[in-house]
Order: structure tokens, then sequence, then C-alpha cells
């Protein structure tokens, strides 16, 4: 058992846990001995028992549901025995279902908190009796028990008692059906929502269902509502819409249910009024539904909330990015008159329209250096290259991030003026305008220019000859070659790095690769680091031994480096000295080694690969990971897929994702497999909506046999994928023999607000046997 989360503060604490460590050898005589040890008030020692109680086998268990009816003389051992019966994998549900009669009601808590975690089907008639029992702490966890486990049995259960009429059966059981996410509840939890008693409840069940067929239903409560209720509207409203998001890629069917109602002005209105006494939550939520049905007059609302907290402020501005065509003149006169804290939210907002122009040049002058940064990346937006000469006055800004963001709008710009403006800042005074104009210089490789970055190279300044020798690669000419070489042996170390590198985005030639190869044994590390590296960018095979040899290299970086060159090798030397780097003691040469074989794409790496999947540092198994997908073998399939369950988050997103940009019917067919396994992962589903070569068609043949949950995952895949094959597909779907492939196709097609199947959707809303299928057809049709 690893302990090793628990902070040991003492002696005594570690030898407590090596005794109940050695106790799990003694079967469940070992029992009385492990209970007395979980009054224990070290958190470790605790945790040790119920790991070593949890992991006995079914005599020690049911000695433990004995312990629950009889050894209740503590509380932290009662809680310890409830906990190691919630993660004990042994079948005795039999033995906690007898405990659900006992006269002791704490116990048939204890047995009913039990067999909910375990989601017990077999104790589903025990749990329904339950949820009606006389006393409310026993209805209260058979509800929640009921809530867990789901099914049709629990909902029914659970739906009764939500139409009870009686507040403490029914306040729980709307809970438990809102996280059921069964649609049967909605009925019963938008009658409830028209309740003053269960309104609020309703409603955050309501979003917690996320079934957009609700979105109709709340925005008619929010009419006339109190401003609390409208507040939990809009919370409920949003949450829903990333659900449909989630689960079909749009949240369409519920922005849009505000344009039904004949008073959505009034609807604004009163969504603007419950602002002001909104918490934070409530604002992120109420910022985004202005959004949606926004216009003018919700403007000055959204700007109030840009002083708000970071996410309520950032969700203001994308909600106001979103009405920009609609509230121009508002933003950019606010954009003239705000702080500099609104005009760092503001200027991502208005930054690329034109009718900004002259605020934004206004903005270069702010003291606020982020606002002067964010306005050279505005400027830079508008295309509009006569904003050129404003942006040059900050190249020798004392921020460096204004100075980056300037030449970056320079360069984006482009025009014959900021030819004329660079060179004549090319003989500035100013060290960092001549720095950024050698720059432009070179990125736009200026024929008037050569000569100056020539010359530069070799300037007093270090910083100017670092700029000029950044320049010189973009010249295809023989004199800037010879340039870099003359620099790469000056006295400076710096210079003569820089010199190495550039030298690595030449075209090469016998001159440059004889320079780099002397330079691979300088004694300065980061001029043999960029030598390695620039070797391998240009592709020299006769480097292969010399690169070889600073595997040996005393510098990590240098090792590193080499690996990364013989990457790009295609000599049988080069990949055999990879191979041999591959389970190096360094572990980052190891990796770096990975690295390489997935570069190299050669088959015979894929063993080797493989090999290191199957480790157990979570960082060396991404690497690993991402070589693989690199190689783009179909053999790496089924090792992609595998990874999507790694015990790793970061292995498994990674892995995803790869398998998401494969397009081969491997890829198909794994994706399919793991959705049919796991259809509640929404990245799953994300990545099977990828386009690809006879996805729909794959993904149409599984829908067939699928069960609710895979088809409901299969279903939004193909809405995902939004293409006219795949939502000609689901439209499809309407009329397959299968049940839950058209209960599925019934509700995307009323998240997408698809008008072409409407004629579909009221034969179904009429005719279809199932009455799941009528219900979310109408719903639909009257979306």
């Amino acid at each position: 058992m690893n302990t090793k989360g628990a902070p040991l503060r003492s002696e005594r604490e570690r030898e407590r846990i090596k005794r109940v460590e050695a106790l799990r050898f003694d079967g469940v005589a070992a029992v009385p001995a492990l209970l007395a040890e979980l009054v224990e008030p070290s958190w470790a020692v605790r945790r040790a028992v119920v790991a070593v109680l949890a992991g006995a086998g079914r005599e020690t268990a049911l000695a433990l549901c004995a312990a629950l009816q009889n050894a209740r003389d503590d509380e932290a051992k009662i809680a310890g025995i409830v906990d190691a019966l919630t993660a004990s994998r042994v079948d005795v549900e039999d033995a906690l279902i007898e405990l659900t009669r006992s006269p002791n009601l704490a116990v048939v808590c204890d047995a009913v908190q039990i067999l909910g975690r375990h989601e017990s089907q077999r104790a589903l008639p025990a749990l329904e009796a339950l949820s009606e029992h006389p006393d409310d702490n026993v209805a209260l966890a058979a509800v929640e028990a009921l809530g867990r486990i789901g099914g049709k049995t629990a909902v029914d259960a659970l739906l009764k008692l939500a139409r009870s009429g009686n507040f403490f059966r029914s306040f729980p059981a709307i809970d438990a059906l809102g996280r059921s996410r069964d649609p049967r509840a909605l009925e019963t939890l938008v009658k409830l929502a028209g309740e003053a008693l269960y309104a609020p409840e309703a409603v955050r069940a309501l979003g917690r269902l996320g079934d957009p067929a609700a979105a109709p239903d709340l925005v008619r409560l929010a009419a006339g509502a109190s401003e609390s209720l409208v507040r939990n509207i809009a919370l409920a409203l949003v949450a829903i819409r990333d659900q449909c998001r989630r689960q079909f890629g749009t949240g369409a069917a519920v922005e849009r249910a505000f344009f039904s109602s004949p008073r959505l002005p009034a609807l604004r209105q009163q969504l603007m009024q419950s602002v002001k006494l909104a918490d934070a939550p409530e604002q992120l939520a109420l910022g985004q539904v202005l959004a949606w049905i926004g216009d003018e007059s919700t403007v000055p609302t959204l700007l109030s909330l840009l002083d708000g907290p970071g996410a309520v402020a950032q969700v203001a501005a994308a909600s106001l990015k979103q009405l920009a065509a609609v509230a121009e003149p508002q933003l950019v006169e606010a954009l003239r008159e705000s702080t500099a804290g609104r005009r760092r939210l503001l200027i991502p907002v208005i930054g690329g329209r034109a009718a900004a122009r002259e605020v934004l040049i206004e903005c270069l002058e702010e003291a606020d250096a982020g606002v002067r940064a964010l306005a050279c990346d505005a400027l830079a937006r508008l295309s509009d290259p006569s904003v050129v000469p404003a942006l040059f006055t900050l190249l020798g800004d004392a921020d460096g991030r204004v100075a980056q963001a300037a030449l970056g709008a320079i360069q984006s710009l482009g025009s014959n003026e900021t030819r004329e403006l660079t060179l004549r800042a090319a003989a500035s005074n100013d060290e960092r305008i001549r720095c950024a104009a050698l720059r432009i210089i070179g990125y736009f490789a200026y024929p008037e220019g050569f000569a100056l970055t020539s010359a530069a190279a070799s300037d007093a300044s270090e910083r100017v000859r670092d700029a000029a020798i950044g320049a010189l690669p973009f010249f295809d000419k023989p004199e800037a070659v010879a340039s870099l070489i003359t620099a790469a042996h000056h006295e400076s170390l710096r210079t003569r790095t820089a010199a190495i590198r550039a030298l690595g985005q030449t075209s090469g030639g016998e001159l440059v690769l004889a320079e780099l190869r002397a330079a691979v044994a300088d004694e300065s590390p980061w001029v043999r680091y960029y030598a390695c590296q620039s070797l391998g960018k240009l592709r020299d095979e006769a480097s292969t031994a010399l690169l070889a040899e600073r595997l040996s290299d005393g510098s990590g970086q240098v090792q590193v480096a080499a690996v990364d060159a013989l990457a790009h090798l295609r000599g049988p030397r080069a990949f055999e000295v990879l191979s041999a780097t591959v389970g190096s003691a360094d572990p980052d040469l190891h990796r770096a080694a990975l690295v390489a074989l997935g570069i190299s794409r050669r088959a015979e790496a894929l063993p080797q690969l493989l090999s290191a999947m199957r480790g157990d540092d979570a960082a060396t198994r991404l690497v690993a990971l991402s070589a693989l997908a690199e190689l783009g073998l179909p053999e790496v399939v089924p090792a992609l897929a595998r990874a999507t369950e790694d015990r790793d988050a970061g292995v498994r997103t990674a892995a995803t994702g790869f398998l998401a940009a494969r397009s081969d019917a491997a890829a198909t067919n794994e994706l399919i497999a793991l959705i049919v396994k796991t259809p509640e992962r929404d990245s799953l589903v994300q990545a099977l909506g990828h386009a690809a070569p006879g996805r729909v068609e794959a993904i149409t043949d599984a829908l067939a046999t699928a069960d609710d949950a895979t088809a409901a995952a299969l279903v939004g895949s193909l809405a995902h994928a939004g293409s006219p094959e795949a939502l000609d597909a689901i439209r499809k779907g309407l009329t397959v023999r299968n049940d839950a492939t058209r209960r599925a196709a019934a509700a995307a097609l009323l998240a997408l607000q698809d008008a072409e199947s409407a004629t579909a959707l009221a034969h179904a809303a009429l005719k279809d046997p199932d009455a799941e299928v009528r219900r979310i057809s109408a719903a639909a049709l009257h979306s």
C-alpha cells in the first residue's frame, strides 16, 4: 500500500502504520485490532487502516457489516467502516440490504449510503421503499442513493417523490433528478419550477439536467419572475447551453430561446436590472445571456461588469465583442474615456475595427505599458499601413513587451513607407531603435539594407551585432554567409554563439558546414549546442560521427542537441546511435532520444517507443506517446487507444488528441470502441467528430445496436462534425428501428435547430412509437 500522500509526523506514527500493514496478513482475525486503530487521530494511520480493510476478502467485509451494526461506540470508527465498505470490491450487497432493515436508523442510513456509492441495482426495491420512510434522515439517504444509481426504476421513484408535495421529500428528489440527466425528469421539473415553493431548486435542477428543451420554459418563467429567480434562470440557461456545446458542438437552441418570446424587450430589462445584486457566478451567467439577446441598450450594463472580478470582467469583454457590430460607437467612446484597466479589456474587443483607429493611436501614448502593447496588436489587425509611423515611435519603448509588439505590428503591415522609415531608423543613435530596424530589414530582406546589416554584424555594440546576425540569414547572398563566418570567430562569446545559430538558418554549403563541424568542438558549451542544432537543421550526414561523440559531452544541453540533430539524419548509423541512447540513465537524454525516434519516422523505432509507453514515469510516457504519434504508422493506433485510458490525465488528453488527428479507419474504429465502453467522456465524442473518410458510415453502423448512452455519444459526434453528410446521418437516425438512436437523433436536431428536419420531426412527434421521441420532437418543433 502506498502511504506517501500522508505526512508522517512522528516515529510513533510510522510504527503504527507498519503494524497496520502487517495485520493485513491475519485476515478476519485482524478486524478487531484494525477497528481499534480507527480511533487514532492521525489521518495517515486512519487511511492505512481503511486501505487494509477495503482490500481484504469476503469474511472481513462481512465482519465489517456486523461491526457497522454492533460497534457504534465511536464516530471515527463508524466513518472508517463506511469508507472501507464503500471502497471494497467484495460483493456483500445482500448483507448491506439486510442492514437496511435494522431497527437502528443510523445503521440504516450508513448501509443506504454504501449501497448508493456502489450503485447497487439489487438494492433498488429496498431503497425505493426507504425513500418513503417516516424518518426524514433515512428518506434523504435513500433519495441520494437512488440519485447515484440512476436508471428507470430509480428515476421513477424520484419522480414520485418530487411530485409528492412533501417538502422534505420533494427537495432532495428534485436535486437528484437534476443530477440524473434523465430526460424523463424534464416535465416534472418544469412544472415544479412554476411553483413558488420549489421554483429556485427546480430551476437549478433544470440547469444540471442540461436538456435544451427546457430553455423555452425557463424563458417563459423569467417573465415576471423575481430578480433572484431571474438570476437562477440565467445560471440554468448557461449550464444547459454549456452542456449542449459539449454534447453537440453548439448552444444555438438555448441562445435563441429568448427570440420566440413576445416579451423580449422586457426580459432584456429584467436581466440588466438583475445584475445589480448578483454575486460573481450570477454575473458570469447574466453577462453571457445579455450577449445572446443584447443590443445597444445592454452595452452600459456589460461595461459596468468590466470592473468586476477577473472572470466576470473577461466574460463581459467577450460578450461585448459579440455585440461589437451593433455597439461600435459606444465601444469606441468607452475606450476613449476608460481607465487603463478597462482599456486592457476593451482594446481586444474593438481592435481591428476601422472606427477605432484614432483612439487606438491615442492608446499608444497611454502610461500603462500593457495598454500600449495591446494597442500595437490591435492596430496591426486594421491592415492599414497608414498607422505604421505611429508604431515606429514605440520601437525604442522602455518596456520590452511594447517594443516587441510595435515591431510585430510593423512587420505584419509593411508598405513602401515602412521601408523608408526602417532604413532611417537603422541609423538611429538609440540602440534599441537600431536593433529593431535591423530585425525589420532582415524580415523583409530589403536589398538596400544589406550593407547596413553586414556592417552592423561587426558593430561595437553587442546588442546591435546580435540583431544584425539574426537578420543576415534572410539575405541569400554569399556576402551574408561570409559575414556570419567572420562573426563566428569574434572574441565575444555571445556574438560567436549567435553566428553559429544563424549559420543553421542559411541554405548551407560546404563553407557553412565546415564552420559548424569545427564549432562542435568549441570550448563553449552553448557554441557546441548551437553547432549541433544547426548541423541537424542542415541535415549534414557527414557529421554523424561528430554528433555521436557529443552524446558524452560534459554539458547536458549539448547531449540533447546532438540527439535532436541525429533525428534529422537519415543514415543507418544515426538511427543506431539514437536507439542505443534510449534507456539512458539520464532521464532527459532518454526522453530526448524518444522524441528523436519519433522525428526520424522509422518503423524500426516502434518497439522501443511501445516499451517506453509501459514505463512508470508519466512524463516519459507522454514523450513516448508524442513520438508514436509522430511516426504516423497504422500500428500505433492501438497504443494510442490504450493511452486514452492512462492513469495520468495529461497522457489521456494527449492520446485522445492524437487519435482525433488521424483519419484512418483504424482510428475511427478505436474511437467508436472507446465510446461504447465510456460514452460519458466528452473528449472522445469530440475526437470522433473530426472529419475522416468513412467515419460517418462507421458511426451509422454502430448506431444500429447502440444503447441510450452510446447512441447519445455517437450522435453527438455527428453533430460535432457538422458536415452535410453528418447532418444527413442524424436526420436518417430519426427513422431507424433502434429507439435509442431515434431518441438521440431527435435530441440532436433540437439542439442544432435544424430547419430541414421539420417534416420528419412533425411526423415523429405524432407517430413515433416511443414516447420520449415524440416528446423531444414536439419540443424541437416549438423551440
